[in-house]
């Protein structure tokens, strides 16, 4: 059974419904489950607190002050219990306010509420009212003793409170690393059709070259023994020009896919052995722009000089058809960066430039706004720029109908 044709999007629309439903199921079950313990802590600290109220009648008695002392220590929920004018007696450890000691309750029969002389008592008080905020305050009759419950939330109920939140967060984490490794198979399995696709145009073109050029030496042969015309002489010399330079083309094919011989090279040499072949080929190829290079004094970069010369060689077809066969101009400069320590180069055409969309996607593997082509040539440039030679390249500058400025950098030793 076939695929339909929009898997992809039907796939990151399954992780993104399947996500939203997860983290609103977790949300919703947590929410549900706090609620539930928020009642259950109300009444495990009513109950606990009616029995510390009842032992309160005589906190004095030994049995009595032990079992309050039992239950301040081990209650694992913040509260305070005071009476009905405010008056605190009891508070536990998880208030995060000092305890009093068994023969410092006599401080508690002296302080008033209403005019609080006690800093730790009135910030006993103050810790009451903001439990108060979060949680209804209980009374609690015990007998000739009533009293008030002030409580707090536990560690776990605030612990389960984050959960949700901790929840999204890991779903979004999960979500990201599934997308990005999505997305790292896709560029990876393009690349390897594009290598696959370089190599086996290297291996096709490389016998019926491997043809032409023995045609040539016997035609070379022939001339030798019977001369011919001055005119037939140059033009089988261009061929053979031609013919070589097919060979390097192959080459460059050849090497997409495996790690190039970096050696020391003069960029701007390149650069003008790629402008001269333009400008010889330039009736043949009905080239009616000018092409111009400026170069400064520049240190050697390591690099494949066939490979660089591609590069070379995309952008100035790139921007020849970015001006359709019309008059214009194409700049190649390169420059030092000595603050990066980078070389430089720059190619701006005065073609017809880029819309934002075209701009953001102009490297992508079979992206091409040409009614012919495989949209392969400035993926190969990105390829053999950064990858191969640790270099950069994005556009700088480009405008609809105001040309464009490729920017390259390539690092120096």
């Amino acid at each position: 059974m076939r695929a339909p044709r929009n898997l992809p999007f039907l796939l990151k629309l399954y992780f993104l419904v399947g996500g939203a439903v997860i983290v609103a199921f977790a949300l919703i079950y947590n929410d549900a489950l706090i609620r539930k313990m928020r009642v259950q802590t109300e009444n495990t600290t009513g109950l606990i607190s009616r029995s510390v109220a009842i032992a309160l009648k005589n906190p004095a008695g030994p049995e009595n002050r032990a079992f309050i002392l039992a239950v301040r220590d081990k209650f694992d929920i913040p509260f305070i219990l005071t009476d009905l004018r405010g008056k605190p007696w009891v508070w536990n450890e998880e208030t995060g306010l000092q305890q009093l000691g068994a023969d410092e309750y006599e401080r508690i029969e002296r302080f008033d509420p209403a005019s609080p002389n006690d800093s730790l008592l009135a910030a006993v008080l103050a810790r009451a009212a903001a439990y108060d905020e979060l949680n209804r305050p209980i009374p609690i009759e015990g007998g000739d003793v009533s009293l008030v419950l002030h409580y707090g939330s536990s560690s776990l109920t605030r612990t389960l409170a984050v959960a949700p939140y901790i929840q999204f967060g890991v779903l979004v984490a999960f979500l990201l690393i599934g997308f990005l490794g999505f997305r790292a198979i896709k560029i990876g399995e393009q690349r390897m059709i594009w290598v696959g696709l370089a190599k086996e145009t290297a291996h096709q073109l490389g016998t019926p070259l491997s043809s032409v050029m023995g045609w040539l030496e016997m035609i070379r042969e022939e001339i030798a023994a019977a001369p011919c015309s001055e005119k037939l002489s140059r033009a089988i010399d261009e061929v053979s020009t031609d013919v070589d330079r097919l060979g390097k083309i192959s080459a460059r094919f050849s090497k997409i896919g495996s790690a190039p011989k970096l050696e020391l090279q003069e960029l701007p040499a390149i650069v003008e052995e790629t402008v001269a072949y333009f400008e010889r080929r330039r009736p043949t190829l009905r080239i009616d722009s000018t092409i111009t290079a400026e170069f400064e004094e520049l240190p050697l970069i390591r690099c494949s000089r066939e490979l660089i010369g591609w590069v070379v060689e995309n952008l100035i077809k790139n921007a020849l058809d970015a001006m359709a066969g019309e008059e214009g101009k194409i700049h190649i400069q390169c420059r030092m960066n000595r603050r990066d320590r980078r070389v430089e180069m720059l190619v701006s055409d005065t073609g017809k430039g880029m819309a934002p969309n075209v701009r953001a996607r102009v490297f992508d593997p079979g992206f091409t706004t040409k009614n012919r082509g495989w949209g392969l040539g400035l993926a190969l440039v990105r390829r053999i720029v950064e990858e191969m030679h640790g270099g950069t390249i994005r556009v700088l500058q480009t405008q609809p109908g105001k040309g464009t400025t490729f920017l390259i950098t390539f690092p120096v030793d």
